[in-house]
């Protein structure tokens, strides 16, 4: 072994080889002088292991002095030398070498504490295998057929649009979306999902992933820290960094507390002359379980949520969020899936595919999930109308087409309630009852009964209406825009259909809600669906009540009155939409943030995979985190008053009072590693 790799093992090990040495020299000391009557070699051994196991302590004393902040190290340094200079140098190397034991143990644990990190970082690979294309000179028939040579290179310096080709069983190293394969990737590094998951061509997969079954070839949108995994660990860094409240008023504590311990300590000899007394004094009072105890709890539980595919921002939050009282859920995309689909086209007097041809030109601009769903139920179905006819083949189906539609000669977005188009001569309005009454529409009953029922049913339905705007009403046009139901056409609106819209609920989303109510937690479903549709799918999913009809900035409105009424409100959303409810909620979780940066950098807490059932683990997480704060500090408060009386009736020791201060260090660490198994 070379000196080089000593001085770099010892670097490494530096605490635990001077915590040996330490307690090597303080065995020998005391053995010596308890054995034999060579008191002064035992007093030299017994400074020397002070000396040892002290210098750092001392040195880390000493900049806290220099910097007026006054701490656990400068207790113990003043106590090991008030040992020495009355001469008791047995208690001087009892304490030094419990406290620099007990400082290894505690460095040893809270690394622990940190493990979940540490696998993060260890789940990216280092190399990355790149399809490039072969060199100029290489005019080889395989590196051809190929489209290019495969090439190992760090995963660093991956490129965007490059081709990464990741073999099955292997790690995958970018960010990106698959262009060529098949394959079950293993996605619970990121976002805890437990089952793999299916990923095909235009699938999105995240470094950090395992493929485990097909070859995979992945265009890169990703790679090294720019990679979704990436953001993840800094987040986590940040997080367990950040001080939470508690954590912040102890520290504020503790910069008044050590002073007031070393005035006590010199008021205490000054009364009764006894040095031992004053020493252990500061011995006990030292704050070191009550320091430690909270950010060993917040450190296990981030990590522990991490690991989980939970994101926390801080202990902050994290600390709020085990206060919650109340969860705001947005519906569509957070108790449902977010795909809704045309249930059912219904004609009055206007043949349905008509009706839906209407509606999805009407819709082809908006961007509103509803549009996507009319339009693309216009483009599958067969007798869709087109524009001249032209039909484009499905890309997973050569025996199917895709209808086109035709764009909207005018568009306009009424914000909450629909859209109104113009196209070929005829005003066009799709959207509810608010928007036909805002346009003094009236609405048949018979149109009516068939809303009603859909709604019941949990449907949303969008009324389908158009009136002739061409340059003369009687044209051959407007005639036969209402031919069918021989009506006259002197600017008067013609209710014309009507559309019913479904979102599938989420399976897990009925157990979700009923695991937050058994938590002893409010739920309320706040949507822009109208009462009975709302009312239909808050009775399906067992919430305790909702709102419906609201605008973005309505929601936003009943989640500061119910903070105003007192609770605590966590409000859950996809992280884009219902921004402002969820800045405005005590605590805004995101749904479905894995490659999402805008919501890794915002979110309070954000789910990576749209996983309801973690909300209620991610809740009963941070109040189990908040009760073992509390302990810790309970436990560092019983554990000084303890020893304080213990002191004052002369039965701790000076020894011994380290011996339990550490102790406690070491219990309150314990217990909030608990938190890791939670």
């Amino acid at each position: 072994m070379n000196r080089q790799t000593v001085t770099q093992y010892s670097r490494k090990h530096r605490k635990a080889i001077v915590t040996a040495a330490s307690g090597l020299l303080y065995g020998g000391g005391w053995s010596l002088g308890y054995f034999t009557s060579f008191d002064t070699a035992s007093a030299v051994i017994l400074v020397l292991a002070t000396v040892v196991g002290g210098y750092d302590i001392a040195k880390t004393a000493y900049h806290e002095v220099t910097n007026w902040t006054l701490g656990i190290k400068t207790l113990v340094t003043l106590a090991a030398i008030g040992a020495i200079v009355i001469g008791e140098y047995w208690e001087a190397a009892a304490v030094v070498f419990l406290f620099s034991l007990g400082s290894y143990l505690e460095g040893r644990t809270m690394r622990k504490t940190r493990t979940a990190l540490q696998e993060l970082l260890e789940m990216t690979p280092d190399t990355a295998t790149v399809r490039r294309e072969a060199d100029a000179t290489d005019g080889s028939e395989a590196s051809e057929r190929a489209g290019g040579e495969l090439q190992e290179i760090p995963a660093r310096e991956v490129e965007e649009g490059e081709v990464v080709v990741v073999k099955p069983g292997g790690k995958i190293p970018v960010d990106g979306t698959v262009v060529d394969g098949e394959s079950a990737v293993n996605q619970a590094p990121v976002t805890g999902e437990s089952a793999p998951v299916h990923k095909a061509d235009g699938d999105e997969v995240y470094a950090g992933t395992v493929n485990q079954e097909g070859a995979l070839e992945i265009r890169t949108t990703g790679a090294g820290s720019d990679t979704t995994l990436e953001r993840i660990i800094r987040r986590v860094e940040e997080a367990q960094e950040a001080q939470s409240p508690t954590e912040s008023l102890i520290d504020r504590f503790a910069k008044y507390y050590t002073p007031a311990v070393i005035v006590l300590a010199i008021g205490a000899y000054a009364v009764t002359q006894n040095a031992i007394l004053s020493l252990t004094l500061l011995v006990i009072g030292c704050p070191g379980a009550l320091v430690i105890g909270p950010p060993v709890s917040i450190v296990s539980a981030i990590g522990n949520a991490a690991r989980s595919g939970v994101l926390m921002k801080g202990g902050e939050h994290l600390e709020r969020a085990g206060k919650i009282d109340l969860i705001a859920f947005d519906k569509t995309g957070t108790l449902t899936k977010g795909e809704t689909t045309v249930a059912d086209v219904e004609g009055f007097g206007v043949a349905d595919d008509e009706v839906l041809s209407l509606a999805a030109t009407a819709e082809k601009k908006s961007e509103h999930h509803l549009a996507d769903a009319i339009v693309d139920a216009a483009r599958e179905r067969p007798t869709a109308a087109t524009d001249g006819g032209a039909t484009v083949a499905k890309a997973d189906d050569t025996h199917a087409s895709l209808q086109s539609v035709p764009d909207p000669d005018d568009f306009d977005v009424v914000a909450g309630k629909g859209v109104v188009a113009r196209y070929d001569d005829n005003e066009i309005v799709v959207g509810n009852r608010a928007l036909l009454d805002d346009r003094g529409i009236d609405i048949p009953s018979q149109v009516a009964e068939y809303v009603r029922e859909r709604e019941e049913r949990g449907e949303t339905v969008v009324h389908v209406v158009r009136r002739a705007v061409g340059p003369t009403s009687g044209s051959e046009t407007a005639e036969r825009a209402n031919g069918e139901r021989g009506r006259p056409v002197s600017g008067g609106w013609d209710i014309i259909g009507a559309i019913a819209m479904r979102d599938e609920l989420r399976e897990s989303a009925p157990g979700v809600v009923a695991a937050l109510q058994d938590a002893g937690i409010e739920t309320v479903m706040l949507t822009g669906d109208n009462e009975r549709t709302a009312a239909a799918v808050a009775e399906e999913v067992g919430i305790d009540e909702y709102r419906a009809e609201l605008l973005p900035e309505d929601k936003q409105s009943v989640i500061e009155a119910d903070q105003a009424d007192g609770h605590v409100v966590a409000m859950v959303g996809d992280g884009i939409n219902d921004a402002p409810s969820l800045a405005t909620a005590d605590v805004g979780i995101a749904m479905g943030a894995a490659g999402t940066d805008t919501a890794i950098e915002t979110a309070d807490m954000a789910l990576m995979a749209d996983d309801l059932e973690r909300i209620p683990y991610a809740v009963t997480l941070s109040k189990a985190t908040r009760w073992n704060v509390l302990e810790n500090v309970g436990l560092a408060v019983l554990t000084v008053t303890v020893l304080l009386a213990g002191v004052l009736t002369s039965y701790v020791t000076l020894a011994a009072g380290m011996l339990v201060h550490e102790a406690s260090v070491l219990a309150v660490i314990g217990n909030g590693m608990r938190l890791l198994r939670y």
